[in-house]
């Protein structure tokens, strides 16, 4: 990691792949000078080999039809090396480390909580700006719902999801997410795996379902928003394929269909790679006509969840050639991510959650990295590389 980065900040281009699209700057941080679907970008080139690097069987079949080709912005979370608080330097290196590995895209996420001081505004704000002023195409999530948790305050957290006073609540995060992205977005998620949560507490389906529309109007109509934003609802590859009793009616509610996609997160053992091509039909079909928001993408390489560093490149590589028959409905997909958690960070992400710290769930979610959290190189890192360029442009 530290010899891509060092590349990075002398404008080299590491593998001859990643910086293809990158210049740098006065500043000497790279700019993009050619975003995906622009006129004359014809994309990086790369020798790895398309049927080898997708062994999915998708790609290469003289029998399947030719897809037109669309615009896939994929991204990559920027997660630091090191463990306890980051420091600044290890924030921008992670940052430009997934520039140079060809991300296009990043999904930032934030609770309300987080948004509930000027703090915490100015580190979007600033966040956004250093993106979104090197091309990349940004989402938002906000994550007032993950998996079983409601980021609400404690003296809204037994009420209704339809009070008024829950929706101003949301409503306030939403006008200080907006004012720090600056029109930014084009993509806003309302929580992650909100499935878990209702499938837990039913009782609360009715008034999520009222709460999370209004939201999304909100949104829409929000005069800081983007002209183009796209929102939706964030549910987990489970609750999609269910799919979630909730699904459909927040779907009719949303302009995308929203999902992760942690095969197998939250259980003993990780999901199999070989199902990756019926899980996209799966999405596909459950999304009816709506395009698809993949906003959580990975796989674990802990030995206790079944994973290994092998099986997380196969599964990425599966993933982007399952991919390429299926890029017009894909939009936007952000893979988690850059470096592991180490074991304080790890420790303090899952307790968040009510999950323990040497648990399934911390050995899947903290394992996602392409990079170990010394930034020790991962075979999926090589992956993330090829399937990204195979995205540069339409």
């Amino acid at each position: 990691m530290r010899a891509l980065l060092r590349w990075l900040l002398f404008c080299g281009v590491p593998l001859g792949v990643a910086l293809a699209p990158l210049a740098c700057d006065d500043s000497g941080y790279p700019v993009i000078i050619g975003r995906p679907g622009d006129p004359g970008d014809g994309g990086p080139s790369f020798d790895g080999g398309w049927p080898d690097a997708f062994p999915d069987g998708d790609v290469g079949d003289p029998d399947a039809p030719v897809v037109p080709s669309a615009p896939v912005w994929i991204g990559l979370t920027p997660t630091p090396m090191g463990d306890g608080p980051p420091k600044a330097g290890d924030v921008i290196a992670a940052r430009l480390g997934a520039l140079a590995l060809g991300a296009r895209a990043t999904m930032l996420r934030r609770t309300p909580m987080e948004l509930a001081t000027e703090q915490g505004i100015q580190a979007l704000a600033e966040e956004a700006a250093f993106f979104s002023s090197r091309g990349v195409v940004l989402g938002f999530s906000l994550v007032i719902v993950e998996r079983g948790v409601a980021h609400l305050p404690p003296e809204l957290a037994e009420m209704p999801w339809n009070a008024p006073e829950v929706l101003a609540f949301a409503q306030a995060s939403v006008d200080a997410a907006l004012s720090a992205l600056g029109g930014s977005a084009r993509f806003v998620v309302l929580g992650r795996d909100v499935d878990v949560r209702l499938a837990a507490r039913p009782d609360e389906r009715a008034s999520f379902e009222l709460f999370a529309s209004d939201v999304l109007d909100y949104v829409r109509a929000h005069p800081l928003a983007a002209p183009d934003i796209r929102a939706g609802v964030g549910f987990s590859f489970e609750g999609v394929a269910l799919p979630d009793p909730s699904f459909l009616p927040l779907l009719d509610a949303s302009d995308v269909a929203v999902a992760s996609y942690l095969p197998g997160l939250g259980g003993a053992e990780a999901g199999a790679t070989t199902d990756i091509s019926a899980h996209a039909d799966t999405i596909l079909t459950r999304a009816a006509d709506k395009a698809v928001v993949l906003e959580s993408v990975g796989y674990p390489s802990s030995s206790v969840v079944g994973g290994s560093e092998d099986k997380q490149a196969l599964f990425l590589e599966t993933f982007f050639g399952a991919l390429v028959p299926r890029r017009d409905r894909f939009v936007f997909v952000n893979v988690d991510a850059l470096h592991d958690l180490a074991p304080v960070r790890c420790g303090e992400r899952v307790a968040v959650l009510g999950e323990a710290a040497d648990g399934p769930y911390a050995a899947y979610a903290c394992t996602l990295g392409l990079f170990t959290e010394q930034g020790q190189e991962k075979a999926s890192w090589k992956a993330f590389l090829n399937g990204a360029a195979a995205f540069a442009s339409p």
